[in-house]
């Protein structure tokens, strides 16, 4: 049954940065760091209990007050802090944490990235309210895995046949602790800086080398790599729906057709060598 193993793990990562701010000594509780960044305490509580969950206001307003990389608090990449020194302080978070509820049945309300969403993904317009308005398709909770789960559209024909556009991955993220088990050959959505939302087959070539090759099953799309410090989530596509079946392609019915011409004619061959046999004798 799906949970909110996501949210927890997130909650757990900013906690822990709570946790290094007291043990540096800047600050000196709970309370405290909530009065910091301007939340009620009993707000921050409910986060630690994980009946609430981290938001984008809260992980700008801690970034910056005490400089909490709110990209690692979101993925798990990266240093917990950053610094102006180091050059790395990032811009206010552009990631939007969403939530898979479950209704009185059991089914698991998956939340839907259609293009327009795919499209503002990576920019600073959208908010966790205009994720939360999207459309959202209910299913059993036996498709679901462990996991925050997502429906995201595929855009263009690099997957083809295998996905066409506007087909719909319903995807698992994964937390950044398994990237590096991922198995040659899946289907998955990589995010990345440069390059948005991808929907790819992968090579895992974290150990060895430090980045993803992502591969289209369209041949005359290139395969390209994203280096490990340019990944910001992956998606596991563990379902592919699809509204049609398109038609077969003609080159297909071409082929079908020679056979069968192929075929009558071997038939009548044979018919005539058999009669030319029995004519014989």
């Amino acid at each position: 049954m799906a949970d909110n193993q996501y949210k927890i793990s997130v909650n757990e990562r900013f906690f822990e940065c709570i946790h290094m701010l007291k043990s540096r000594k800047e600050i000196s509780s709970d309370r405290e760091f909530a009065l910091a960044i301007e939340i009620s305490p009993s707000n921050l509580g409910d986060i630690k209990a994980n009946r609430r969950s981290v938001t984008i206001e809260i992980l700008n307003r801690a970034l910056d007050k005490f400089k909490i990389n709110s990209a690692y608090i979101i993925s798990g990449l990266g240093q917990p802090f950053v610094s102006k020194e180091s050059g790395n302080l990032p811009t206010k978070t552009k990631e939007v944490i969403m939530v898979a509820t479950q209704d009185t049945e059991g089914n698991t309300t998956v939340p839907l990235i259609n293009h327009k969403a795919a499209a503002n993904f990576m920019t600073g317009y959208q908010t966790q309210e205009f994720f939360e308005e999207r459309e959202s398709i209910l299913l059993p909770d036996y498709m679901i895995k462990n996991g925050q789960c997502y429906g995201v559209q595929v855009s263009g024909d690099s997957m083809e046949p295998t996905m066409m556009e506007d087909d719909w991955a319903i995807c698992r993220l994964l937390d950044n602790s398994a990237y590096r088990n991922i198995a040659d050959g899946g289907v998955y959505v990589i995010v990345s800086h440069d390059r948005g939302i991808q929907i790819k087959r992968i090579r895992n070539r974290l150990h060895q080398y430090g980045y993803i090759r992502c591969l289209s099953d369209n041949p005359k799309h290139a395969p390209f790599d994203i280096p490990e410090e340019e990944l910001l989530q992956i998606w596991k596509v563990e379902w592919h729906l699809r509204s049609y079946l398109p038609e077969p392609k003609p080159e297909i019915d071409d082929i079908q057709d020679k056979l069968n011409q192929m075929t009558e004619m071997l038939r009548l061959q044979n018919r005539r060598d058999t009669n030319n046999g029995l004519s014989q004798n």
